[in-house]
């Protein structure tokens, strides 16, 4: 009998955790700033990923027109490692948007801010995996050729489940316009802290290839490592029950070694 009520508690226990995985609230987004004003603070550390900073990583003297190679990793200043793969056995190229000099094929200068560094590929997607479960990540998006686009993320958890899905469309100007901060925005949150990598496809206007800025990852402000890495904290109530079974096994074990 005492051996059926442990094995329920146990269960119990199980079950808990089962439902806080599965009642984690995923939030998209397609304003920055709604995103940002509702991922600061107690949900998580801001961590912009500045791919200037990635194309230095591999040892390019400059940002404008540099390449980086696919499967290239680079560390943020919080300690996440992030690394980039695509389809393209090109890789990637890394421009500064709205840098005035050099012929116009070598530049960058259309929808993203006035000096952002963005990460461009002429494959049709991207897909960037951290070394530690991240909260939330953020992008705009803008392709080569000018007219309407879209795009949209897709989050993924270590074991390669989907999170879920955001999706974004705007109009690109092109890459000749300096049409400052009008490029489209997509961003996605987890209260899980499960987020392990994510993919940015193209999926309309993408023949030429696309870019993403600046990305806007989040951390959990109260569980942040060294190594980037994040994990949610369990709930008082299911630490309560984890203790209570394990006072019983106790028990057992201590009557198992009288008797």
């Amino acid at each position: 009998m005492f051996m059926k009520s442990l094995l329920g508690v146990i269960a119990a226990g199980g079950l808990m955790f089962a439902a806080s995985a599965a009642n984690a609230t995923v939030a998209t987004y397609t304003d920055q700033n709604l995103y940002t004003a509702n991922n600061g603070g107690a949900i998580g550390i801001r961590d912009d990923v500045d791919w200037g900073l990635f194309s230095q990583a591999q040892g390019n003297s400059t940002v404008n027109n540099s390449s980086v190679a696919t499967g290239s990793t680079m560390t943020t200043a919080v300690g996440e490692k992030i690394t980039a793969t695509n389809g393209n056995s090109q890789g990637f190229t890394v421009y500064q948007n709205g840098l005035l000099t050099g012929l116009p094929n070598t530049r960058w200068d259309g929808d993203f801010g006035n000096g952002t560094n963005v990460l461009s590929t002429q494959a049709s997607s991207i897909t960037l995996s951290f070394n530690g479960a991240i909260t939330g990540f953020g992008i705009h998006a803008q392709t080569v050729l000018a007219g309407t686009y879209a795009f949209q993320i897709q989050a993924f958890n270590s074991a390669g489940g989907l999170i879920g899905t955001v999706t974004s469309s705007g109009t690109s100007t092109g890459r000749a316009s300096n049409s400052f901060n009008t490029a489209a925005f997509a961003g996605l949150t987890s209260t899980a802290g499960n987020i392990s990598y994510v993919t940015i496809t193209a999926t309309q206007g993408q023949a030429s290839g696309f870019a993403i800025d600046t990305s806007l990852i989040y951390h959990f402000a109260n569980n942040q490592t060294s190594g980037g890495g994040s994990s949610p904290t369990p709930e008082p109530g299911t630490l309560a029950l984890l203790g209570a079974g394990l006072a019983a096994l106790g028990a057992v074990r201590r009557r198992r070694n009288r008797a």
